[in-house]
């Protein structure tokens, strides 16, 4: 994958196990898809930043797909707010990944990610 896959993407951990800072370019409500021409209003609103998330997550930091059998999905993660970064044009979420439908392998991508964001080198793009 080529590294300007994810430019200006950034996650950092928040100190709480399911809660993280993620910093995208893609505007989340409604509102701001339509006034970019991304949606029409009477399409049906899908969350982009929670894909940008679960993309970021899955195919950059853990290097596994994002299919199917990927533990954590959509209806999982939350957007609690935002604010906008520098000029505007980058945006901060707070997202939670819900502890519904627990079980081991959506542990063991959550600790996996926990343990990656962690580590010393973690600059919230790769480790360095």
């Amino acid at each position: 994958m080529p590294r300007r896959a994810f430019h200006g993407l950034y996650l950092q951990p928040t100190g709480a196990p399911r809660f993280f800072s993620f910093v995208t370019y893609t505007p989340q409500s409604k509102e701001q898809m339509v006034a970019c021409g991304d949606l029409q209003e009477d399409e049906e609103y899908i969350n982009p930043v929670i894909f940008d998330f679960l993309l970021f997550v899955a195919e950059w930091i853990l290097d596994i797909p994002l299919n199917h059998d990927f533990p954590i999905g959509y209806d999982d993660v939350r957007v609690i707010c935002s604010r906008q970064r520098g000029n505007g044009s980058q945006h901060e979420y707070l997202i939670q990944i819900s502890d519904q439908g627990e079980n081991e392998s959506r542990r063991s991508v959550l600790g996996q990610l926990l343990k990656i964001v962690g580590r010393k080198s973690w600059n919230g793009f790769s480790p360095t």
